[in-house]
């Protein structure tokens, strides 16, 4: 018997050393399956809705501190994501892990003031948004369409222009019409204006659609009684709040100017011309590419030209003898300076209507009137209402006439040149007070002195 329970006892012994072997073998491979499909994982939720599993709290703090930066740029305002968060330890499948940025995501679509959709930025400044992006899109291709056509090889939007999925608050604008309007309003710029020749205070203005005070109100340092020829102003101009960048390239035909030559002449003053024989202007195909700003012309690049039909040249003779002192110049200045009290036209004087010729010149007794350009004294005296009188006949033929004046400096038949003292102001004759009668007379005939003189004094 006893034999028999020993026998039995080291059957069951030599049984159980496999099944424990079998057993942990079992368990190691089991745990090394699930070690090999999962990780230690931690689930996040927020308010009690699942946000997703990290493999670490450092990605969902990382998430946090991005999503709330974002949505202080989109809102303006802080903004706490994780006011009731609950993270707890689990096992998970590595593909169930989830980045930084999909966690960042999930937080920003928590909040109720921001959406996701397609947002049209100029210059970094949102200027609406859309579900849709074809409807963005076919608002900037019909802006361009009005500068395009089909010589139109390059075009594109001076300002940065982009059209993105991202989010935005909640209250950007959404409405197609106002996103157009605000695009294609016109917008106050300030640019810089050179005076030229002509030009005066209020037809600076007025060309770029201001009134006179607001012209002189952004230029504090200007005098309204003062305007020089080379003067920069502030101005305010109307410019496309989107502004479109064209080339053309486009092929035209284009005049060729005659060629001058210049031959010598001695029978001409230094300065005087005349043309011998006239040239024909020639006839050249030119190719350009020529770009455009809003629909105006800033650079034209000439990428072929050639010539259809030769141009002739003109001979011009030119003057080689030196100019005498007292020899016209065309030109003509004003005999004194001062206000003008009458113009050419009909008038009333001393009771009775009639035609005044010329100009008269405020100017005080005694001051020198002077010839308003070269010439030879044709009559210097006595004249009835013109009282003391001096005539100049130019070299063109042309008279020019100085009347009322107290005294006269030169006599019939002298030379005189442009700038010479030839009178002295006065009031004699048909005369009211001390000023200076001006005429000029081409062919016998009064013509206004405006259209003649010089615009400065």
């Amino acid at each position: 018997m006893k034999d028999k329970l020993t026998e039995l006892i080291s059957y069951n012994r030599n049984i159980k050393k496999p099944m424990i072997i079998f057993t942990v073998t079992v368990v190691i491979i089991c745990t090394l399956i699930i070690r090999s499909f999962y990780v230690p994982a931690y689930a996040i939720k927020i308010n009690g809705q699942n946000i997703g599993v990290v493999a670490d709290p450092s990605v969902f703090e990382e998430a946090v501190d991005s999503a709330e930066t974002k949505v202080f740029e989109i809102l303006g305002k802080d903004y706490n994501l994780e006011s009731s968060t609950d993270i707890s330890m689990t096992l998970a499948v590595k593909e169930q892990l989830v980045s930084s940025n999909e966690i960042k995501d999930s937080l920003i679509e928590q909040v109720n003031e921001i959406k996701k959709s397609y947002i049209l930025k100029v210059d970094g400044i949102i200027i609406g948004a859309s579900e849709d992006k074809s409807s963005l899109q076919s608002m900037l291709d019909k802006i361009i369409s009005q500068y395009t056509n089909e010589n139109t090889t390059y075009y594109q939007f001076e300002q940065d222009v982009s059209i993105t999925y991202d989010y935005t608050a909640e209250n950007t604008q959404s409405d197609p019409a106002v996103i157009y309007k605000t695009l294609t309003d016109n917008k106050e710029e300030a640019v810089l204006y050179t005076v030229v020749k002509g030009d005066t205070y209020s037809e600076i203005a007025s060309n770029n659609g201001m009134r006179l005070s607001e012209l002189m109100e952004l230029n504090p340092q200007a005098s309204i009684d003062r305007l020089m020829i080379g003067d920069v102003l502030n101005i305010k101009t109307a410019v496309p709040f989107l502004s479109v960048k064209t080339v053309e390239n486009i092929t035209y035909t284009e005049e060729i100017e005659s060629p001058i030559e210049y031959v010598d002449d001695v029978s001409l003053y230094v300065g005087n011309s005349k043309t011998i024989s006239e040239g024909t202007n020639g006839t050249s195909r030119i190719n350009a590419d020529i770009t455009y700003l809003n629909g105006k012309e800033i650079e034209r690049k000439i990428i072929k030209s050639s010539v259809i039909v030769e141009p002739t040249k003109t001979v011009v003779a030119k003057g080689i003898t030196p100019r005498p002192k007292t020899a016209s110049f065309g030109e003509y200045i004003w005999p004194v300076s001062g206000k003008v009290t009458s113009g050419v036209g009909s008038r009333y004087i001393f009771g009775s209507k009639n035609y005044h010729g010329g100009l008269d010149i405020a100017a005080p007794y005694g001051t020198n009137v002077k010839a308003s350009d070269g010439g030879r004294v044709a009559f210097a005296g006595w004249s009835d209402s013109y009282g003391n009188l001096v005539i100049i006949t130019h070299d063109n033929g042309t008279q020019t006439y100085y009347a009322h004046n107290s005294s006269l400096l030169v006599s019939k038949g002298e030379k005189v040149y442009r700038g010479q003292a030839i009178a002295k102001v006065g009031s004699t004759g048909q005369s009211t007070g001390n000023h200076s009668h001006f005429e000029i007379r081409v062919d016998g005939s009064i013509r206004n002195p405006y259209d003649y003189l010089y615009a400065s004094r």
